[in-house]
């Protein structure tokens, strides 16, 4: 018997625990609404549930209110958008060749459509006030520098008449071709012999120069962003009500096999109580019967002379006797 009750008393307290788990998950209405449709008394519960929640746990019982009751009919879903803005500024870097603000402009669009990482977007503006110009310095290069001179009037074509090296814009330049020229022709013989030369000589050497290496160009662009989500759902779970019908006992109604019920019972146990009183007499009668005519005298006495006082003792002597 021990054991059956622990067992009982173990499946009770899993079945709480159970219970108290299943309630614990179910989710509670943000709002309560009470809308008449159609003649028909509704109860509209609503919930917000976030992403993360389960609408599976919104309560799908029916329950009784104030002589109704009511039985879910739907669950309306429906999604709540969430509008967010912030203010946002964002830079830029362009490549300029001048740091003329003319020529920086096209370089730099008055508006750009920004997306940003977490799913703001919007148009931005172009602040000219936040336009920084700074020098990415200089640097040199080399070129190859090229010149002509001209020797008239040599005696030969001869390289020793011409000069190895020349000076142009301060860079000395080497000797790198020649193109002989006759002047003059001397008649010797019959035959016309030059006498005279002019070298046309070309130069070459390598200058530098330095130049600046471009500019760097920095702006910002500022403007609101926005945000679109859903974040929330919205559940109604619409409940119908229906009315609940008082049952009225009618007395001509009332039958009378009911009535006996509880007079069966009250005839029984007068019953009893009599045949218990009867029997207790019936052991009375027979404890007189087994008694000696003697004791049965002296009892009767004390039940007739129970009035008598300790000095009337001669008179009870005499009357027994």
């Amino acid at each position: 018997m021990r054991i059956m009750l622990k067992k009982i008393i173990c499946c009770s307290v899993c079945v709480l625990s159970i219970s108290s788990v299943v309630l614990a998950a179910e989710v509670y209405p943000s709002k309560i609404e009470y809308v008449e449709n159609g003649g028909i008394t509704e109860i509209h519960k609503i919930y917000e549930l976030k992403a993360d929640e389960d609408p599976s746990t919104i309560p799908r019982y029916s329950f009784e209110q104030n002589g109704y009751k009511y039985i879910l009919k739907d669950i309306i879903e429906k999604e709540i958008p969430n509008f967010e803005t912030k203010e946002y500024t964002e830079s830029i870097t362009v490549e300029s060749q001048t740091n003329k603000i003319e020529d920086i402009l096209p370089l730099i669009p008055v508006q750009k459509d920004i997306t940003t990482e977490d799913g703001f977007s919007g148009t931005m503006e172009l602040d000219i006030s936040t336009i920084d110009v700074q020098s990415k310095g200089t640097g040199t290069s080399s070129y190859t520098i090229t010149a002509t001179r001209i020797y008239p009037n040599l005696a030969g074509a001869d390289l020793q008449y011409i000069p190895k090296t020349t000076v142009e814009n301060g860079n000395t330049l080497q000797f790198s071709s020649v193109r002989w020229q006759t002047d003059n022709t001397e008649n010797v013989d019959g035959y016309a012999i030059a006498d005279r030369y002019t070298a046309v000589v070309t130069y070459s050497g390598t200058g530098t120069k330095s130049y600046r290496k471009g500019y760097t160009v920095t702006a910002e662009y500022k403007g609101t962003l926005s945000k679109t989500s859903v974040d929330i759902t919205e559940y109604t779970a619409v409940f119908g009500g229906e009315k609940l019908e008082v049952e009225v006992v009618n007395v001509n109604d009332f039958k009378w096999q009911y009535g006996l019920i509880p007079l069966g019972g009250i005839a029984v146990a007068l019953i009893a109580v009599g045949l218990y009183k009867l029997k207790k007499k019936g052991a009375r009668k027979n404890e007189d019967f087994d008694k000696k005519p003697d004791e049965k005298i002296e009892e009767e006495s004390q039940y007739n002379y129970v009035g008598l006082s300790d000095s009337d003792d001669n008179a009870d002597t005499s009357i027994r006797s």
